[in-house]
């Protein structure tokens, strides 16, 4: 039944969509997101743009490639934001509508997996859009606010307990898996949620952000052995290895999200089946 709404939906087709929403805001949301991390957040980021970049990198495979991948994507953040006269309100207005390109393609491929019936019109839609993408800024911000929190509540549990050495380092690396997921977790829960233009029912909406940001966990493992150890896309491409590693992580990311919500919602299916089975007999 998977594999038949799978086909049915051109799931293949639905996350390509997506990747292409990716790659469109990209830049526009992390400008936006460093600017509104540097606004409310001053006291403790003077400059975020390595911050917010590390965020994003933190959701890729841990490869060569990647740290190359934030130094791009810092480098011309940077340029963007470097003028601080030119990124006014006009300008921040065009980063949120460019950004926009991405809540609309999932909101277009969430509407065919979930099967919902019902669009929000041109208008409604675009000013919803706007709304998910102001949204998803904040969440960044905040996201960054507990970061912040929890790694001086570790430093302060250090200080008090005198640990060190590698009960430090193992502290601190089960605490970044933690928000990392978290984090990943909400922004599927909340996509799955809210985006379509009829609420999903939390049991599906649960069940497909845990699904999807478990597998998401377990490509970005198995992607980085791959593009390191098998494919070596370093060694073959060269300098264009940054690019195609982007390329074909953001891809295989969109199709994870698209695999959580047909998942979800063939579990979601065969319960109500059997549901009307039972009250059948």
């Amino acid at each position: 039944m998977f594999w038949e709404k799978f086909n049915d939906d051109d799931a293949f087709f639905l996350a390509g969509g997506i990747a292409w929403g990716v790659l469109f805001a990209l830049v526009p949301l992390l400008a936006l997101g460093i600017g509104l991390t540097g606004f409310v957040l001053s006291a403790r980021f003077d400059d975020p743009t390595q911050a917010v970049v590390a965020l994003f990198a933190g959701a890729m495979p841990q490869t060569g490639a990647a740290a190359s991948l934030a130094d791009v994507l810092r480098n011309l953040v940077i340029e963007v934001t470097a003028n601080r006269t030119g990124l006014t309100l006009v300008g921040a207005l065009v980063f949120i509508w460019l950004a926009t390109r991405l809540s609309g393609s999932v909101r277009s491929a969430l509407f065919r997996v979930f099967e919902v019936g019902v669009r929000r019109g041109m208008v409604h839609g675009k000013l919803f859009d706007v709304l998910a993408v102001v949204t998803g800024v904040l969440l960044v911000t905040l996201n960054l606010g507990v970061t912040v929190v929890f790694t001086a509540a570790m430093a302060f549990g250090v200080e008090i307990f005198g640990w060190g050495g590698d009960t430090v380092t193992i502290a601190q690396r089960l605490l970044a898996a933690t928000i990392a997921f978290a984090s990943i977790w909400t922004l599927f829960l909340l996509a799955y949620r809210y985006l379509p233009a009829r609420r999903t029912p939390w049991r599906t909406t649960v069940v497909a952000a845990t699904f999807a940001a478990l597998a998401h966990e377990l490509l970005k493992l198995a992607f980085s052995t791959y593009v390191t150890e098998l494919a070596n896309y370093t060694s073959t491409l060269g300098n264009l290895a940054t690019a195609a590693i982007l390329l074909l992580w953001i891809y295989y990311g969109a199709l994870v999200f698209i695999v959580g919500g047909e998942v979800a919602h063939v579990y979601t299916m065969l319960r109500a089946r059997r549901a009307v089975v039972s009250q059948q007999t």
